[in-house]
């Protein structure tokens, strides 16, 4: 009986493009959709193997409020998209566009666009004149970039990305102020930008199916959900990370949702092997792959106390005072100074390096130094889900202090601590450093 239906489907299909061009509509279904366009602000046209939309839509369409164009077969859109005054929805998912016409920035009172499943290799930069775009979904396209420009949407709080082949999130998406959800699963990614930590309404971050390499090592203001499975290139968490999904007093186990994600993989670019006491239960030596801007890294043990380079208090001194300056006349000098920084003033990497902010914080409560280049660090073993406490597996986390001293002084005054998460970590403190905290 099935194979009777899609017999019949294709025997109509084939009737229906014998009888019209591409791009052609019969005049029965010309007079329809015109009847509708006149007296409807809803326009459902799901599954109407449409080639393009009617001129009579953005004729006399001004008064449209939703259009669903689901399932049709659309390749592109007209120029004159902003007649559509009105427009608030505008799903066209699952048809053949390959580009988004610049009109599509006309079209001011947008809050919902699902273009998902399509060909789209870009998205226009017209987007960002939609400030009262709410949710932008264009899964499974053909992506390879997110547009600067887009970062300035504030009013955005759902992107949806899965599927594409971007390799990279410029930083400037801290922008989004307003981001609620970020899905960007199965693409190229290597790394997520640190500004993510910054969003205040960040609930959810889904990036399973990538290459990412490591989590950025800031805390997350918003206390979000993190999704990451099926990341075989990483191999730990860092600590600041684990320690934001403590619950009140007590260590829940069940911090992050994802399994199978660390592996002892021996990796290549900037890797540190580090053979911390106990590790997971044996004596195997992980690699750990730390972030690219670190290029000097030291384990804090009981031998001498190395300091940090030169380069990397400078840049530290410069953070901190522009962002927290004495007073305010020292604040306008340090305005006008950071503003000649440049890259003919500074390397550029260095410049960057400014820009882009820390790559972690010292997790030393009395310090909070901003890390750049130069960090120590202690690794832990931890568990980070239920299967794995289920199944007595641990997993490394890297804990990063902007010194060697930093980190022996925070080892010391761990033991003054009673709380239960306090004792948990005293343990792997013990382990990790093959010392006793007495």
């Amino acid at each position: 009986m099935r194979c009777i239906f899609v017999i019949l489907e294709l025997m109509l299909s084939d009737h229906n493009t014998d009888e019209q061009l591409p791009g052609e509509l019969p005049d029965h279904q010309v007079k329809e959709l015109l009847m509708e366009v006149r007296h409807q602000t809803i326009l459902h046209w799901n599954y109407r193997r449409l080639r393009s939309l009617p001129k009579q839509l953005l004729e006399e369409g001004s008064h449209i409020r939703h259009i669903y164009l689901k399932r049709n077969l659309l390749t592109c859109l007209p120029e004159n998209l902003g007649s559509l005054a009105q427009l608030t929805y505008c799903y066209l998912h699952g048809n053949l566009l390959k580009a988004l016409p610049d009109s599509i920035g006309d079209v001011t009172c947008l809050q919902v666009l699902d273009v998902g499943n399509n060909k789209i290799t870009s998205l226009p930069h017209s987007l960002a004149k939609l400030t009262s775009l709410r949710s932008l979904v264009a899964v499974y396209n053909k992506i390879t970039s997110f547009p600067k420009d887009l970062c300035q949407l504030r009013s955005l709080s759902v992107l949806m990305l899965s599927g594409n082949n971007i390799s990279y999130l410029p930083e400037a998406i801290g922008g989004l102020t307003g981001l609620q959800g970020l899905y960007i699963d199965h693409n190229q990614l290597k790394e997520l930008p640190r500004s993510l930590a910054s969003l205040p309404m960040l609930t959810r971050i889904s990036c399973c199916c990538n290459s990412l390499t490591h989590l950025p090592a800031v805390t997350f203001v918003s206390r979000p959900t993190i999704f990451f499975d099926d990341n075989p290139r990483i191999n730990y968490l860092p600590f600041s990370i684990v320690q934001q999904f403590r619950s009140g007093e007590c260590w829940d186990p069940v911090v992050m949702q994802t399994c199978g994600c660390f592996q002892d993989t021996s990796l290549v670019n900037n890797t540190v092997h580090i053979s911390p006491r106990r590790y997971a239960g044996d004596n195997t030596t992980p690699s750990l792959m730390l972030p690219p801007e670190i290029s000097n890294i030291t384990v804090a043990t009981h031998g001498a106390v190395e300091i940090p380079s030169l380069r990397e208090l400078c840049l530290r001194y410069v953070w901190k005072e522009k962002k927290n300056p004495r007073n305010e006349s020292r604040k306008l000098k340090l305005y006008k100074l950071f503003n000649c920084i440049n890259s003919t003033s500074l390397p550029s990497h260095l410049c960057e390096l400014i820009e882009l902010g820390p790559i972690a914080t010292c997790e030393a409560p009395k310090c909070r130094m901003p890390i750049f280049t130069s960090a120590s660090i202690i690794v832990l073993s931890i568990t980070v889900t239920a299967r794995l406490y289920i199944e007595g597996n641990i997993v490394p986390s890297v804990v990063y202090f902007c010194s060697d001293q930093c980190a022996k002084i925070y080892v010391q005054e761990v033991k003054a601590m009673v709380d239960e998460f306090s004792i948990w970590f005293r343990n792997r403190l013990e382990q990790a450093c093959n010392i006793i905290l007495y």
